[in-house]
């Protein structure tokens, strides 16, 4: 696909906004959801899968910013009408890519986001790969957004890689995403087990909590809850769905305002 129709669409907010819920165990309640681009619309109407479209804007710079700076706002926008609608204070988690959170722009940006829509600074969430590299001043950005406003971070992918492991010397992260990976041997591997109850031990020793993804089934679902683990996702929980069934998710499982 040529960059000028990429960059149409994005520009015609094109992008087709899904959901999905982060489960809080042990209060029966889910009032977090990662939002991300599901779908791009063409010129025709036509839907057409995020994921390839994706590949080519990660690899521009120009894109990368145009597109991040566009669901950002689009994201927040939906998260704040939701909340409103349902009556309920949600957490807005993003994926965020290196290179926008490196960018001169980026915290005029999240901070102009965050006054002109409403959406509490507490109430968003940026999680980073860790199978992406992200800059000292990326860092650096992170953590005046997390020092300054309290937004909150996240390690995601956690458990497929070493080589970004001194990111939780430079970024103050409140938590990690262990990799449906580990869900998906659990709990029929018991490597698999003692691996995923040494990442919760870890994350608990640095004053982070956890999330674990990929849960699929009860077992599963059973087994994070009783090691401590904070939220989960995945399949059992929620798959990925548009903004107006998240919706009806939210009313059935958040926590209301005022709830005590």
């Amino acid at each position: 696909m040529e960059r000028s129709a990429i960059t149409e669409m994005i520009l015609q907010n094109g992008m087709v906004l899904y959901g999905q819920p982060k489960w809080t165990f042990g209060k029966n309640t889910c009032n977090t959801y990662e939002v991300f681009a599901s779908y791009f619309r063409g010129r025709d109407g036509k839907l057409l899968p995020s994921w390839p479209i994706l590949e080519i804007i990660e690899a521009d710079d120009a894109l990368t910013m145009l597109f991040s700076i566009s669901l950002l706002w689009e994201a927040a926008r939906s998260t704040v009408d939701i909340s409103r609608r349902a009556n309920s204070n949600l957490t807005l988690s993003l994926n965020l890519l290196p290179k926008f959170a490196e960018s001169g722009y980026f915290i005029e940006q999240v901070k102009n986001c965050l006054e002109e829509t409403g959406l509490e600074a507490k109430r968003l969430q940026f999680e980073v790969s860790e199978l992406q590299d992200l800059s000292a001043q990326g860092c650096e950005h992170l953590n005046a957004l997390h020092d300054e406003l309290g937004i909150l971070l996240t390690m995601g992918n956690f458990g497929t890689s070493h080589t970004n492991m001194p990111l939780l010397r430079q970024v103050n992260f409140d938590m990690l995403e262990l990799d449906k990976s580990y869900a998906a041997l659990i709990p029929d591997s018991k490597l698999a087990c003692r691996a995923a109850i040494a990442i919760q031990h870890m994350a608990d020793t640095l004053n982070m909590r956890m999330c674990a993804k990929g849960i699929e089934n009860q077992n599963q679902f059973e087994f994070f809850e009783e090691i401590g683990t904070y939220k989960g996702q995945g399949s059992l929980i929620g798959s990925p769905m548009s903004m107006d069934a998240l919706e009806k998710y939210v009313r059935q499982y958040a926590l209301e305002k005022g709830h005590k």
